[in-house]
């Protein structure tokens, strides 16, 4: 080839693909990429291939991202709807189709990096457009880190929102933003995680805001508030048999055959002919034209039966008739029907004190029939120990026998043996057998503390079951019986300081799920499992004011530090010893452990359980050599 037919080539080729590099790209929607494109991960419900064939519901939410007129996109939804696979696509799009600089915005920075590796980190090794575009991850590399990722025209920060840090600086378009109700209110100190991410966008004139979450609590949930500012549009389905358009709606649900009625025209319809009849989004305010908000729950998803919603409801629903515990139904409300939980739903079945008052019961002796094990728990106060002897049986019903007070200095060791001797009094049945008290629990968090550290060690020699408590309020997550801790005695030496001379074990209670459980126990109205039993006759100390106690709080919603939580708050006047007395005999009977076929074969032969405990604590001293 001469050389002028070479130069010629050459040219030609390079107006070629300069020609191809400036050819506009083909225009796509965000669902026509993914369905080109997009390839979900093994271990999701349809691993392989995407395609909003297969879940139709997410192709306008999907468009609405890329829609030139709409600037903000809210998702209130249940789970196992696609919800994350949506904002899989949009990154994969936003990445490869339209660069543009990006936020991916979770809960905590913990989350965000388990996305980062797990979710986004997969999709972008599963699909070649994107990892031709995205590096391999390298330790040198800080245009590809866990939490940013560079691509050629633009970028995609990962952030927390509860890391002030990662919301800062940087000016960026697209902000993604899931389970916005488990944002905390504040990121640090910095104020709202929601406005300072939004922020990032502002000197942008194409910028996006989406914003996903399931609901949780109503009038505290931001994800419905999103849903409200926009076109709040339902997924909606053609009745089979009229033609009407109309949600998916569990009120209209029917268990036995699991068919759902047309509100239209009453026809009874199986899940396979709603599923597969025609659906479209309609919207209550389509006016509003810049906000799209969508509502998705789980009945309409095509990874979860019918069957299986009704199952859980069916779970939950048991629950609350038995025990009274409303959380499982409040987690199907919000992660099933993509609903808000109603607070008054809680309040609906609070026990009064005139109800528990007007169901208290004649004992003929100082135990009922039916106590097996016998506890005691003790709150220390200024000028008094408050003092209740409570009895259980099986499955914890349980039954108040004394709630009584001792009076007397607190410095002086006269009130403590007092106390010592009361509990070592012997209880009686009718028919003359007889109950000690097996276990003890002192609080140790509030007054005398150091004298009461003492007393506790004191009465741990002498006793096996003797506790010193100390709760722990403020953590609905974690148990009643929750850890052990070291405490130290101290004295006053010669130069007046206080020194060490000892250490003792405590028990911290997390009391909230005490308080809980209590309250749930308190709603049961046939004597059995985990019914309370409480004694009219008088002289015990279960007056008016008992009750009065014993339901002296009740648990709220409530801004604390901050923070949206559940918290236990005091009714103004009444006094919480009942409530706290009642949550200690509780963490006793639970630390003890007792085998009740043991204690029912011991009382059926009138054998005392204190009695025989004395027993094995002489044994025990005989064995270490200790004069008996």
């Amino acid at each position: 080839m001469s050389k002028k037919k070479k130069v010629a080539y050459h040219t030609l080729h390079f107006i070629c693909d300069l020609a191809k590099r400036l050819k506009p790209k083909e225009q796509l929607t965000i669902s026509e990429w993914a369905n080109r494109y997009m390839v979900l991960p093994r271990g999701s419900n349809e691993a392989g291939s995407f395609s909003t064939d297969n879940a139709p519901y997410q192709k306008e939410i999907m468009d609405a991202i890329t829609d030139p007129e709409v600037q903000n996109v809210a998702v209130m939804s249940s789970a196992q709807v696609g919800k994350t696979t949506i904002l899989l696509c949009a990154i994969g799009y936003y990445i490869e189709h339209e660069p543009a600089t990006m936020m991916m915005l979770l809960p905590t920075l913990n989350l965000g990096e388990r996305f980062s590796k797990t979710r986004l980190a997969t999709m972008i090794a599963d699909i070649p457009r994107l990892s031709e575009k995205i590096a391999p991850v390298k330790t040198r590399d800080s245009n590809n880190t866990i939490l940013f990722k560079g691509f050629p025209g633009g970028h995609i920060v990962i952030a927390g929102a509860n890391s002030p840090a990662s919301l800062s600086s940087m000016p960026l378009r697209v902000i993604l933003m899931d389970e916005i109700d488990r944002f905390p209110e504040s990121a640090g100190t910095e104020g709202n995680p929601i406005m300072l991410a939004e922020a990032r966008a502002t000197s942008f004139w194409n910028k996006k805001y989406i914003k996903m979450s399931t609901p949780t609590i109503a009038g505290h949930s931001k994800v419905e508030d999103e849903y409200k500012k926009g076109t709040m549009e339902e997924y909606c389905v053609a009745c089979p048999s009229c033609g009407e358009f109309q949600p998916y709606d569990f009120h209209r649900l029917n268990f036995d055959d699991l068919t759902m009625t047309c509100r239209e025209c009453g026809e009874l319809i199986g899940e396979q002919d709603w599923k597969e009849s025609e659906h479209q989004w309609i919207a209550a305010h389509p006016e509003r034209k810049t906000f799209r908000s969508f509502h998705l729950n789980q009945m309409i998803s095509p990874y979860v039966e019918w069957k299986e919603i009704v199952a859980k409801f069916k779970d939950a629903k048991y629950k609350l008739d038995k025990y009274h515990d409303v959380e499982d139904l409040k987690v199907f409300i919000n992660t099933v029907l993509g609903e808000c939980w109603e607070e008054a739903d809680i309040d609906e079945s609070h026990v009064e004190e005139t109800t528990l008052e007007a169901r208290a019961e004649h004992y003929p002796a100082d135990l009922p029939n039916g106590v097996l094990l016998l506890t005691a728990a003790v709150d220390v106060q200024d000028n008094r120990f408050e003092v209740e002897v409570r009895g259980w049986a099986r499955d914890y019903e349980t039954w108040g026998i004394y709630k009584t007070e001792i009076f007397g200095k607190l410095e002086e060791s006269e009130i403590w043996d007092e106390l010592e001797a009361y509990l070592k009094t012997t209880f009686r049945f009718a028919d003359g057998r007889e109950l000690n008290i097996a276990g003890i629990a002192i609080d140790t968090g509030g007054h005398h503390t150091n004298r009461t550290y003492q007393w506790l060690k004191y009465m741990k020699g002498k006793r096996r079951w003797v506790y010193g408590v100390k709760g722990y309020a403020g953590k609905a997550d974690i148990p009643l019986v929750y850890k052990k801790t070291a405490v130290e005695i101290t004295d006053t030496g010669r130069n007046g300081k206080k020194v060490v001379v000892d250490r003792t074990m405590i028990q911290i209670l997390g009391v909230d799920a005490g308080k809980e459980s209590i309250m749930n126990r308190l709603k049961i109205e046939t004597p059995g499992e985990g019914y309370c039993h409480f004694p009219s006759n008088g002289g015990r100390g279960y007056d008016h004011e008992y009750f009065r106690g014993l339901l002296s709080e009740s648990k709220v919603y409530k801004k604390v530090n901050g923070k949206y939580k559940y918290v236990w708050v005091k009714r103004s006047g009444a006094r919480n010893e009942p409530l706290d007395l009642f949550n200690y005999n509780y963490a006793v009977c639970e630390l003890m452990r007792p085998v009740w076929g043991d204690l029912e074969t011991k009382i059926e032969k009138g054998i005392n359980y204190m009695h025989a405990e004395k027993k094995v604590q002489k044994k025990r001293r005989a064995q270490k050599g200790v004069e008996v």
